[in-house]
């Protein structure tokens, strides 16, 4: 086992970074491994640590956080031929949900001793890089509608006053897809693509997709009225919503859609880049470090 080398986000999970990995210290010491550990300071911060550690010669960079962390650190080591870790102290880690990655210190730690390195698949949007989920639409807009209420409020009340804004401004979007020959219009109100199943701290969006297989799964929920798509959330939410005639859903390696509005970029919980975007599958680009048996 090559030194194992930590780039933690200490306020991820609202402190929980900096406890886990107290913790998770204590047991490499006790196990004798190798390890150095450093910690993030702002936001990008881990893109600059995962930089200097390839340039350093590490070999096995594990990222402490959330799944901006892991975004930041996996979006360095694309085909640099480092082995990337995960140990999964945000608040969603949605990655974590289909990827195996133990969210409790020791079976973290034994997953890092005894695990194995499975070759994962990312993707890019346009020019910027997501491992897990990116898209537009309901997400992108409660996430900026919240932004609107943090400065007044705390606590899960912006978020809930996010979706109720949301929810009264629901847009209807006027797409074109193509992909693999194929173009298709359509009036939505979400799209997601999906190299893992869960976004938004555990809604199962693409219940089956493969983090291994070469291919994105694409999720278009199409235009309905504003109740049948609050009815239409539990399902979205539990990853029963696949047979519901408003969901298209299609699998790809490549696509690229055109918005009449112009529309933000969700990509691992971050905004940024925007329409028209081209989604672009990056096969086999991560050497992940995984448990045993997973």
């Amino acid at each position: 086992m090559d030194k194992l080398y930590f780039i933690v986000n200490p306020i991820s999970g609202s402190g929980r970074g900096r406890r886990d990995f107290a913790r998770v210290e204590a047991l490499l010491r006790e196990r004798g491994a190798a390890y150095e550990a450093v910690y993030t300071e702002r936001p990008g911060h881990a893109v600059a640590l995962a930089k200097a550690a390839v340039d350093a010669g590490e070999r096995c960079i594990v990222a402490v956080g959330g799944d901006g962390t892991v975004n930041e650190v996996a979006s360095v080591l694309v085909n640099r031929g480092v082995v990337m870790g995960v140990l999964p102290f945000g608040t969603g880690n949605d990655l974590a949900r289909v990827a195996g990655f133990p969210n409790d210190p020791e079976a973290a730690v034994d997953a890092l001793l005894s695990g194995r390195t499975r070759r994962m698949d990312a993707g890019m949007a346009n020019d910027r890089f997501f491992l897990n989920v990116s898209g537009f639409g309901f997400d992108v807009d409660v996430l900026v509608n919240t932004d609107q209420y943090k400065e007044k409020y705390n606590g899960m009340l912006p978020y809930l006053l996010g979706i109720v804004r949301t929810l009264s401004h629901l847009r209807r979007l006027h797409i074109t897809v193509e992909h693999d020959g194929i173009t298709e219009s359509f009036t939505s109100v979400l799209v997601s693509v999906g190299n893992g199943q869960y976004f938004g701290g555990g809604m199962r969006a693409m219940p089956t997709a493969d983090l291994y297989d070469g291919l994105f799964d694409v999720i278009i929920i199409k235009n309905l009225s504003l109740l049948r798509f609050i009815s239409l959330l539990p399902c979205f939410i539990k990853g029963r919503h696949m047979e519901k005639p408003v969901v298209h859903h299609f699998r790809t390696a490549e696509l690229t859609i055109t918005s009449e509005e112009p529309c933000v970029l969700n990509m691992d919980g971050e905004l940024g880049s925007g329409t028209p975007v081209t989604f672009r599958l990056l096969p086999g680009a991560l050497p992940m470090l995984v448990p045993d048996g997973e």
